[in-house]
This record gives C-alpha cells, sequence and structure tokens, in this order.
C-alpha cells in the first residue's frame, strides 16, 4: 500500500499545472518518489547484513557534502570560516563512521570482539549528532542539510544493509517537496517564491506574515501523515519484535544490554522522523502558514486513522491476529503525542543556533 501511495504521489506534478512550470522539480518528485516506492518492497532488514550497502550510502553522504562544502567555499562573507568547519567536522564525522562499520565486521568475522576505540567514536557520534547541527547557519538549506548529514553518521553505525539508503532517498524527496510546495503556492497566487538560500529559520516567527488556510493545506498536513508511515514501515514491519537484529548495535556494544540496545534501535526509527518533520517545518516557513493550522489538521487526520482502526480491533481468532489489530490501533492513537514530541524536536533542530565563538556575530539581511 505504501508502493501504491508513492507511485501516486509520482504522477501528482503531471495532473495539476506544475508540470508546465517547474519541469525539473517535477521530475525530480516523481524520480525519488519511485526510488522511495522500492523500499517497501524490499525484505524485512535484519535477515542477511551487507555492509558494502553501508559503504555506498556512506559515499553518497561524502559525495554530497564535497559538493556543498565547494559551494561554501565559492562565497565570499564573513560566515564561510565557522558554517566550513562545521561541515568539515561532519565529514570527517561520516568518513569515521564508515571505518568503523567496516572494522568493527571484520573484527567480528574474527571473533576479535568490538574494538575500545570503535566504541568510543561510534558513542561520540551519537552525543554530537544532535548538537553540531546547531553550529550551522540558520539558512533553511544549509541547517537541513546539516541535520541530514549528523544523523546519516548516526544512522550508518545502525545499518547492516540497504536500509542506509532510506534516510537519504527520504531527504531527497523532502528537498523537492519543498521545492515544489513552494511552485504550488507561487502558482495560486498567494506569495511570491523565495529563494531557500536566502530564507532562514527562526524561533520568533512574525504572526503577521502568516496566512488562512486553503485546500492545498490539506494535501500537505496528509503527505506528512503520510510520509510519517513511510518512514516508519519503509524499511520492514519495525513493529515487529522479529524485525530487529542485534547485529544493528554491534558498533555500540556487543554485551547483550535489552534496555540499551532497545533505546539504540528505537533512535535508528525515530531518524527518519525528525527527518520529516524538519522538512515540515521548512514547508511550513516556505509556505507562510501558522504551525498550529497545519498541526490541527493533521491532528483530525490521526484521528479518522485512529477510528477506523478501533473498529478493526479483534477480539477473537488466533492471538496473533489479535495482537496486530491492536498493535496498529495503538500505533495511530499514539501518533498524535509522538507528532508533538518530533514538533518540538524539529523546531530545536531547526531554530536553535549555538556559537563555535563566544563572542556573537550580528547578521545583516
Amino acid at each position: 500500500m505504501l508502493t501504491a501511495g508513492l507511485t501516486a504521489f509520482a504522477a501528482w506534478p503531471f495532473l495539476t499545472r506544475l508540470w508546465t512550470r517547474a519541469k525539473m522539480t517535477s521530475l525530480s518528485w516523481t524520480f525519488f518518489s519511485l526510488l522511495l516506492a522500492v523500499f517497501p518492497l524490499m525484505p524485512v532488514v535484519g535477515r542477511k547484513p551487507d555492509i558494502s550497502l553501508v559503504m555506498g550510502a556512506g559515499l553518497l553522504v561524502l559525495l554530497l557534502s564535497l559538493c556543498v562544502v565547494t559551494s561554501l567555499m565559492k562565497r565570499k562573507d564573513s560566515f564561510i570560516k565557522e558554517e566550513l568547519l562545521v561541515h568539515l567536522l561532519q565529514v570527517l564525522s561520516t568518513v569515521l563512521s564508515m571505518y568503523v562499520v567496516y572494522s568493527t565486521q571484520s573484527s567480528l568475522l574474527r571473533k576479535q570482539g568490538l574494538p575500545l576505540m570503535n566504541q568510543i567514536i561510534s558513542w561520540a557520534t551519537l552525543a554530537s549528532s544532535l548538537v553540531v547541527p546547531l553550529l550551522s547557519s540558520p539558512v533553511l538549506f544549509q541547517r537541513l542539510f546539516s541535520i541530514l548529514l549528523s544523523l546519516m553518521s548516526t544512522y550508518l553505525l545502525l545499518s547492516t544493509g540497504y536500509e542506509a539508503l532510506f534516510p537519504l532517498v527520504l531527504s531527497f524527496l523532502m528537498f523537492v517537496w519543498i521545492n515544489i510546495e513552494q511552485e504550488t503556492l507561487q502558482q495560486s497566487g498567494v506569495c511570491c517564491k523565495q529563494k531557500l538560500t536566502s530564507i532562514q529559520f527562526s524561533y520568533n516567527t512574525d504572526i503577521t506574515q502568516f496566512r488562512q488556510l486553503y485546500l492545498d493545506d490539506i494535501r500537505r498536513a496528509f503527505f506528512l501523515v503520510f510520509f510519517l508511515v513511510t518512514a516508519f514501515f519503509g524499511t520492514g514491519n519495525i513493529a515487529s519484535i522479529n524485525s530487529f537484529d542485534l547485529a544493528s548495535v554491534y558498533c555500540f556494544l556487543t554485551v547483550f544490554s535489552p534496555f540499551m540496545m532497545g533505546a539504540l534501535m528505537m533512535w535508528k526509527i525515530l531518524i527518519p522522523f525528525v527527518l520529516v518533520m524538519c522538512a515540515f517545518e521548512a514547508v511550513q516557513l516556505t509556505t507562510q502558514l501558522s504551525s498550529k493550522s497545519l498541526f490541527l489538521i493533521v491532528l483530525v487526520i490521526s484521528d479518522i486513522m485512529a477510528l477506523h482502526f478501533f473498529f478493526l480491533v479483534k477480539d477473537y481468532g488466533s492471538w496473533l491476529d489479535i495482537g496486530t489489530s491492536i498493535s496498529h490501533y495503538v500505533i495511530v492513537m499514539s501518533m498524535t503525542i509522538f507528532l508533538v514530541f518530533l514538533n518540538g524536536l524539529a523546531q530545536l533542530l531547526t531554530t536553535k543556533k549555538l556559537r563555535l565563538c563566544g563572542k556573537p556575530k550580528s547578521h545583516f539581511m
């Protein structure tokens, strides 16, 4: 069903006037939607580790980083040194993650256990993944890219196969989503298109800039719910305990510790959610819509889904059928509370700014 939905999303620009106004953006949306639609068809993660796919995902991240760092070096402003240093730190973190994954796999195959240095690097990468993005520029594209780099370093450490490519493809689709929503808003004549390089995340947003709700905003809220469900089930039925693979946490610890392993696996599940919610923050900012208004639409959609699954709860048949029906209902019911937490985390990652130096710098528009 997720594959069918993403395939329908791929055809959406051709059913509107977007194809005539922004052909490149429409083709990118179609390509990444179809590419993401492949992941739900893949076998459940956790049976046959394939480190080569993890290395491939890391190389793609490094190639993307090289392009961004090159563009930063071409700019000539007062913030270039600080931003360049942050990006170089994140590139180094990605390289170290790739090394740790490869080294740990080789060490375990030789039955030599987890090297202490690999364990230290893994935990340091995990601890810094939520701090380093706060050092980057609050400009929309640069902050989103910084968040992707930091979270991908941790995700590589927690990956064993093709799922390492999932957040990368999802992030590409989210970036195209931000662009295509700008085109849609400009097409409707609501506001003028702004460059993503000139928009900045700001915690104190002027409420007078917000506009009223339109029918397209219902579609935006539906896209968010669908992408969140895709982030949850995209790499297999992760809601089932059989999907959990202990090999995913071997870069952090090899001694059996159910609570620590469960926490690491939970963070691995949360990373695609965070990427989607940060992109949604950018969509709200670029479309000049109040997050409260869009959130209310999302809550209505979640309540409709919860009501649907409530009537599908079974109290007869096998224990598997009963447990599955209850778990579906609980997952949808908990989505409301979960969205509030994710929205707060996304706001923190996108709007807060830390300084490498003690002396604050002034920003000129």
